[in-house]
């Protein structure tokens, strides 16, 4: 006897235990059959796969990317046609912000004037033709590599274009991008420069300081100030892009009164909710996730 699952969830991460815990709350009231699996279950939960005792239809994958022992469940959903939320190969084609930022132009989006620059380990002292373009960058500016997150890598203050050589160091094997800086305008004393979020085809938006990592709730009232209509248009633009179901994109209104995307498109974003912390997300936009996944997820049941 195959014992079938609705949706499966595969977690490594300690703070996603709030989310994975609401998430099956929520799919216990819609009727949904859920099974979260850590690092703990992998083992087993692969070989009932293999074995044909246990099936699934929908998997949200928020492991295989930093933890490659979870890999076979992916390639399972691939082989079995169950449903994958964010399927893996388009996640790790929008982790790349040097494709994805000239995606985004060619598609409309603003986005700061930047300069591709190779690893350290291809090009370990920038050449002269690229130094001209690194130049044109107003100090001080940004450096980034082009894989990641979470800040890994990233110099927000370089005040001197000679720090390109030796700034790509935190990680040599990967290129970077030398961003323009991008200053935030100031609304109710706030730095208008905001998380915003693909839930499925809806947005949700969260003002967000990218100087103290802290979330204020929207209000229907700011959306006026702050050109909501355009952020949702620019949303759908990168969504587009991105074909993923949810994801998360840092936008600035600037000083110019102009809106830049700034951190284009993050794929494990982070759930965990402001009610358990100080930095977290507001609890009702992960609400709101997750009774879309449960939705999505309840729609692709035994299809």
């Amino acid at each position: 006897m195959t014992k079938t699952i609705d949706l499966v969830a595969l977690w490594e991460w300690e703070f996603d235990k709030e989310f994975i815990q609401q998430l099956q709350l929520e799919a216990e009231r819609a009727n949904v059959s859920f099974e979260h699996i850590t690092i703990y279950d992998i083992e087993d939960f692969i070989r009932a796969l293999h074995a044909g005792k246990i099936r699934f239809y929908t998997l949200l994958d928020r492991a295989t990317d930093v933890d490659e022992t979870f890999e076979p469940v992916q390639a399972w959903a691939l082989q079995n046609q169950a449903t994958v939320i964010n399927p893996y190969q388009d996640s790790l084609r929008t982790m790349d912000k040097i494709a994805m930022h000239y995606e985004l132009i060619k598609a409309g989006v603003n986005v700061p004037f930047t300069v591709m620059l190779p690893s350290m380990e291809k090009m370990r002292w920038i050449d002269e033709t690229l130094m001209k373009e690194v130049f044109k960058l107003p100090l001080p500016f940004v450096l980034k590599p082009a894989h990641g997150g979470g800040g890994e890598g990233v110099i927000k203050n370089v005040t001197s274009h000679y720090d390109v050589h030796d700034g790509r160091s935190l990680c040599p094997w990967d290129a970077y991008l030398a961003q323009e800086r991008v200053y935030p305008k100031y609304l109710y004393g706030w730095r208008c420069w905001f998380r915003v979020y693909w839930n499925f085809g809806d947005i949700e938006i969260a003002w967000w300081d990218d100087t103290t990592l802290i979330y204020r709730p929207f209000s229907d009232k700011d959306k006026p100030r702050v050109r909501f209509d355009e952020i949702q248009a620019m949303m759908q633009r990168i969504a587009n892009i991105a074909n993923l179901h949810f994801f998360s994109t840092e936008i600035v209104l600037t000083r110019e009164d102009k809106l830049v995307a700034v951190d284009y498109i993050n794929d494990q974003i982070d759930l965990r909710p402001k009610s358990k912390h100080y930095d977290g997300v507001p609890d009702e936009i992960i609400e709101k996730i997750v009774r879309n996944i449960v939705r999505f997820a309840a729609q692709h049941k035994r299809s």
